[in-house]
């Protein structure tokens, strides 16, 4: 029966079957599974532009320009606060859905919206990735190294990279006429702090006024990451993976991990306890533990989502500080009307000067460390989202950006007003602000566990900068917060700044 069938399969038979199997595919995916995204599909009931309904190509071809933050503002200010962008994805602009996208899970109520699986790590081992069980366990140990009695132990650790930072910006300002990069220089500073509490070291970095290399992998495997999340999504990105990805960011991803697991074995060998992050990750209580491979994995996450936010954050506020010199004075104004000496600023001190808290808020809702989503997906029986219900493996986003620069979440929205968080009253011009839809560190059960930490060592750092420099920006850094593109991070240049020692007090 082979052998007859073989002798009749003639090559050019062969190569017509080939030519009909491959038109067959083609039509597919050029014709039928577009149209049926487009007009049958359960989602065909959300607004949104039908070549983003029909493909997932247009989402792809935006996130690898890094300009997806661009585009999703374009659609939600065409067809509303939720919009369809792709065949089987919605984009919220709405305050409500945190909640039921992002919020905790309630037995018979709401299920859980897991992470997609192309946006987890592939093994799961750091908090982010993992399943519900895992996170909680994770979740509760970590806890321990962000209270307010861990913060206490951790500040003389901090306010020692502080007085360094400082001090290199002093040799460095030349009264004023130095060109300094203040995004490099705060860099520095957040790396060395978390290299002390999560390694028992920090990076050298302000000791040398130099980068490590270690701190350049870290980049770089933000870079790797963001194109194989998109090749992971769509297997068709694969063939721009020699553009999108060199050989040389392979070899720094390897360098990378080979210099964690060296620095954690490092730290773990020491025998003496000190106030950081790894010693709350090694200790174990009944069955609140972390596995090696979980210390590692929770390691190379508490590094970036300790310095990049921290960093990026800063480098908005001095760009601010910069350009506005209204909002430089009363920062100045409520530092000198609070202290009468430099010490006297800590990082809890500093949560009593409103204004300058105002003024963090602000410029994490005008530039958000993040400003694209970190995506949802319905469970395979679908959820309630919004008093709709939408069908299972259904991808959900709030992209950060979309939700504070809209003028139906905040009035006058593009522009940089600070007093919009103090003003409460009914008759503040900002009073239908909704803020409930403002959450720089996500929301929920997996909301960012380093938060307060962070917004403390922004107050510290803003506030000892102030107090001892005027700065003023660099005309080559004029527009630098604007057209940033976005690679999960935003992919900042330099902040060329000048820095005027002030008088001591």
């Amino acid at each position: 029966m082979i052998s007859l069938l073989s002798e009749r399969l003639t090559w050019p038979l062969v190569a017509a079957l080939a030519l009909f199997a491959g038109g067959l595919t083609a039509s597919y995916f050029l014709f039928l599974k577009p149209v049926y995204n487009i007009f049958f599909h359960p989602l065909k009931i959300y607004p949104g532009p039908k070549l983003w309904a029909a493909s997932e190509l247009p989402w792809g071809f935006a996130w690898m320009s890094g300009k997806l933050h661009l585009r999703l503002m374009e659609l939600h200010d065409k067809y509303g606060a939720v919009v369809r962008v792709g065949p089987n994805e919605l984009s919220y602009g709405v305050p409500e859905a945190w909640e039921d996208i992002f919020g905790r899970y309630k037995p018979g109520v709401r299920q859980e919206n897991p992470k997609p699986s192309w946006y987890c790590s592939p093994d799961h081992h750091d908090i982010v990735g993992a399943a519900l069980g895992d996170h909680g366990r994770m979740r509760r140990l970590l806890h321990q190294g962000f209270t307010n009695s861990a913060m206490l132990e951790q500040e003389p650790l901090i306010r020692g990279h502080v007085d360094l930072f400082i001090q290199r910006l002093h040799e460095r300002s030349d009264d004023g006429k130095a060109v300094i990069d203040m995004f490099q220089w705060f860099v520095y500073c957040t790396f060395d702090i978390i290299g002390d509490l999560s390694f028992g070291e920090p990076f050298g970095c302000l000791r040398e006024s130099a980068m490590h290399p270690w701190i350049t992998w870290v980049f770089a495997n933000i870079h790797l990451t963001h194109v194989f999340l998109l090749c992971k999504r769509n297997p068709f990105f694969y063939i721009f993976m020699p553009v999108m990805a060199t050989v040389e960011l392979f070899k720094e991803y390897e360098e990378h991990q080979k210099t964690l697991k060296a620095v954690c074995d490092k730290r773990m060998a020491l025998e003496t306890g000190r106030p950081d992050f790894m010693q709350v990750m090694m200790s174990k209580k009944g069955s609140l533990y972390l596995t090696p491979e979980e210390i590692y994995s929770n390691a190379t996450l508490l590094t970036m989502g300790g310095s990049e936010t921290t960093s990026n954050t800063l480098s908005g506020l001095a760009y601010i500080l910069a350009i506005n010199s209204v909002v430089k004075k009363k920062i100045t104004d409520e530092l000198r009307a609070t202290f009468t000496r430099e010490d006297e600023i800590n990082m809890r001190s500093t949560a009593k000067l409103p204004y300058l808290v105002a003024v963090i808020e602000e410029l994490m809702r005008y530039f958000p460390p993040g400003p694209n989503s970190m995506p949802r997906i319905t469970p395979p029986e679908g959820n309630s989202i919004l008093g709709k219900w939408v069908p299972g493996n259904t991808v959900l986003g709030i992209p950060h950006r979309v939700m504070y620069r809209s003028e139906r979440n905040f009035k006058r929205a593009n522009e940089f007003i600070p007093e919009r968080w103090l003003n409460e009253g009914e008759d503040s011009e900002f009073a239908s602000d909704r803020r409930d839809g403002f959450h720089p560190f996500s929301y929920g059960p997996r909301e960012c566990l380093a938060q307060n930490l962070a917004y403390a060592e922004m107050r510290f750092i803003l506030s000892r900068l102030v107090w001892n420099f005027d700065i003023e920006i660099d005309e080559q850094s004029r527009e630098w917060i604007d057209h940033q593109r976005a690679y999960l991070i935003w992919e900042k240049p330099a902040l060329f700044v000048h820095l005027k020692a002030k008088e001591k007090v």
